[in-house]
């Protein structure tokens, strides 16, 4: 019997990982969350998003009057029709909701959890990017 669960395991855990390269599937105008490091396909676009890290934080802790919000920067590298393009994604109102950035004829809404916390410090490995991709329409 023990022979069997063990065997068993290991099927499951070979199953997982060829199933797993690394890359997650995504479509237009449905949001998705990225870890730093994360990439993502957007099959139909031909557009490769990795999210690389948070290179800036300065937004103003929950429970604490601010005079300015403070604002999130991210390092984002999209490649699109094989070309890599590295930009920064900056929410300037520290409201962790941004107004959107273009990108070619792309629209991109994007999100920074955690929110600040007095006296608790973010891993870098604990940000979290959720991003909304559409297309401009002219």
């Amino acid at each position: 019997m023990k022979k069997l669960l063990l065997l068993l395991s290991f099927v499951i855990l070979i199953s997982l990982l060829v199933g797993c390269n690394g890359q997650d599937k995504a479509s237009l105008n449905v949001p998705f969350t990225l870890a730093p490091g994360q990439t993502l396909t957007i099959a139909s676009e031909k557009m490769d998003i990795k999210f690389v890290g948070v290179t800036q934080d300065n937004r103003c802790p929950a429970g604490v009057e601010c005079i300015v919000a403070g604002q999130v920067s991210c390092a984002v590298e999209i490649t699109k029709n094989n070309i890599l393009n590295q930009i920064t994604l900056t929410d300037s109102a520290g409201s962790g909701a941004s107004t959107g950035q273009d990108f070619q004829n792309y629209l991109i809404l994007f999100s920074v959890t955690p929110s600040p916390v007095v006296g608790k410090a973010i891993a870098a490995g604990d940000y979290r990017l959720t991003l909304n991709v559409s297309q401009l329409r002219y």
